[in-house]
Parts: structure tokens; sequence; C-alpha cells
């Protein structure tokens, strides 16, 4: 964990205060609209511009006011409480049983076509990354999953980074619903396994959205708008080994919940990690996993590290969560309720649980 600093010396709100109306008059045409909406969301939190509560002690009489925030999850004062309550409603929905977190991270030469296509591009990572792991289960194993996707857009250092974090049950519900099936709480599935369905369902989907032509290309790449020559690109992607990992069996995912959760609901840069900003540059620390987790520094001039930062927020109605399996809204009353009885089944009669192994 990043121990900068014992106290925010520099906050995100001053910065842009100071420079964005400059950063819109050079970049306004290339901002998207919730950019300025969540921006001016963060300018305005617990200011007069957003009202207050005002508190009068009975006894002594002392007021207290008591601005309102503005909820944005750009916001890195807002972001901690929203953060905590989406990890407290998606533990109250879980199964008591262990979990897995997978990471599935996007090639670096798919990156900038998501980039450019944030709706159908992101929506295909999410669905592939549930279908790599659901996929398996139905077919290798004769059962369904609960998983929780969440997507993260970047790394540590700011960079474009798109990956998918996925909490996985450890074992699934029977196709026919009547028992639990438990998996090995040492290995979920084949990490190879994972990492070439993973790139089949991508590489699939994003063949489908540009034969559905959801797919934009900036001019200097418009010869991709030509399905044959968008199709080799992508062919050439299975040269490669992607990346993806099967974290151990979590006997309590509370942790990893709260992990996942502070990237998706709160600010990409925590306040504590900036320490220095002169007016012209910014410079923050951060966790490079390329040198073993040391703690590194990067120097941005202060609108490329405003661009860096707007770069994450999602668009306006985008879920960056989705559930699948037993956890699909559609499915989860009925799979959760079927799912419980037979957990309190093997737990009376442990020779009922299948115990067969892959």
């Amino acid at each position: 964990m990043l121990r900068v600093g014992a106290s925010i010396r520099y906050s995100i709100a001053e910065i842009l205060a100071r420079h964005w109306w400059d950063f819109v008059r050079t970049y306004g045409r290339w901002i998207r609209p919730v950019v300025f909406e969540n921006v001016r969301k963060v300018l305005a939190c617990r200011t007069p511009a957003l009202g207050c509560h005002v508190y009068r002690c009975p006894r002594c009489e002392k007021v207290t006011v008591v601005p309102h925030s503005c909820k944005s999850r750009f916001c890195p004062c807002c972001g901690k409480h929203r953060t905590d309550v989406w990890a407290d409603t998606v533990l109250n929905d879980l199964l008591d049983v262990p979990y897995h977190h997978l990471v599935l991270s996007v090639p670096a030469s798919l990156r900038w076509i998501l980039l450019g296509n944030r709706k159908s591009g992101l929506s295909a990572v999410l669905r592939a990354a549930a279908l790599s792991v659901t996929d398996w289960a139905v077919t290798v194993r004769g059962m369904r999953v609960g998983v929780i996707t969440v997507l993260h857009t970047f790394g540590s250092d700011l960079k474009w980074h798109p990956h998918a974090h996925l909490l996985v049950t450890g074992g699934g519900l029977s196709l026919d619903g009547s028992r639990w099936i438990k998996t090995d709480p040492r290995f979920l599935m084949p990490q190879a396994g994972l990492w070439k369905r993973w790139r089949y369902h991508l590489v699939n989907l994003l063949r489908k959205a540009h034969q559905a032509r959801k797919l934009r290309f900036p001019k200097r790449f418009a010869f991709l708008k030509d399905y044959p020559r968008f199709s080799g690109l992508l062919a050439k992607l299975y040269q490669i080994t992607w990346y993806a990992h099967i974290g151990a069996s979590l006997l309590d995912p509370r942790f990893t919940v709260r992990y996942i959760g502070r990237y998706t609901k709160r600010a990409v840069l925590a306040e504590y990690r900036i320490t220095h900003y002169d007016g012209k540059t910014v410079r923050f620390a951060f966790r490079d996993y390329a040198e073993g987790r040391k703690t590194s520094f990067k120097t941005f001039p202060v609108h490329a590290f405003i661009a860096a930062l707007i770069r994450h927020i999602p668009d306006k109605g985008f879920p960056t969560v989705r559930h699948a399996g037993l956890f699909a809204p559609r499915w989860k009353a009925s799979y959760l309720a079927q799912a419980r009885r037979a957990i309190e089944a093997a737990l009376e009669h442990p020779r009922r649980l299948d115990m067969k192994l892959v």
C-alpha cells in the first residue's frame, strides 16, 4: 500500500479551479458532455452553490453549517461514501461460499480502439470477461457460477489500461438446480483455458460490433472500416498470450469487494498521492508493477494531468459493474434461492456435495 503523505497537500478541485477553463479553451471540442457535468460538480462540492444543512444545538445554541456534497464518482471527497454503500450492498447478496478474484487485461494493441468506442468496446470487455468464466463452468463442469464483473480503465499511473476484475464463486449450482458443486479452493480453472476463452470471446464480440457498424475509427485508421482488414488485425492477436490472473480462494471476499469497488466508485487518483504542484506541473506517486510494485513518481504538465484524469470518467448511464450467472439480475432471485438451499443441504449431508474436481 502506498504511504506517500500523512495529509493531503494538493486537491484535485484546487487544480481544476485554476486550470479548467483554460483547458476548455484549448481542448473544448474534444471534451465529452459527461466530463463537463462531473467537473462542474467537483468544483461546486461542499460550496454554497449546492446548498447546505444548518443545525442548531437546543442547549448551547451553537450553529453548525454542513454544506452539501456533489456525489460525483469523479470527486475524491464523495467517492469513499459511494464505495462503502456499494460494497455493503454487494456483500449482502453474496453466497456464503469461497470466492476467487480474477483479473483479465486487454492487449495494448486493442486499447486505442476501446478508447474511441467506449460504449460498444467496453461493453464487449465486460461481456467477454463474464463469458470466459460462465462458458467454462457450464460446458466443462455442468454448473452455474456467480460472477461480478467490474471494469477498470486505468493503471496506477493514470494510463489508459482497460481491464476487468471478476469475483467468482468457488463452486456453482448444478444445471438442474439440485446440488452445489464444489471446486478445489486452490484451483478454479486452468489459467491457459481462461485466457484463451477471454481472447476468443472478446475478439468475437468486437467482430460482431464491427459488422453491426457500432465501431468508429479516426481518419488515420479509416482503413479499419473495411471489415477484412479489421478482422485481420484481430487475427494477429491470436499469436500472443493474453494476461489472465486467477487469485487464490477467498474465504472472506470483503477485502476484494472493497478493493475493486474503490476504483469504480471513487476518483481515479487519491489526493494523498499528489506530492508536488507548482501551477505548471503535477507530480504524483504510483505503484510501479514493472519494478516489483515499488513506489515510483510521474510528472505531468497540468493540462496533460487533467486530460489523464477526465479520460477515465465513464459515459453517463454506462454500468461499470455487471452481474452474470447466479447473480444475473434477471434470474438472481430464483438462482440464489436454489443455491442457498443446495448449500444448506450440502452442509447437513456432506456426502451429497459433489466433490469431483477439475
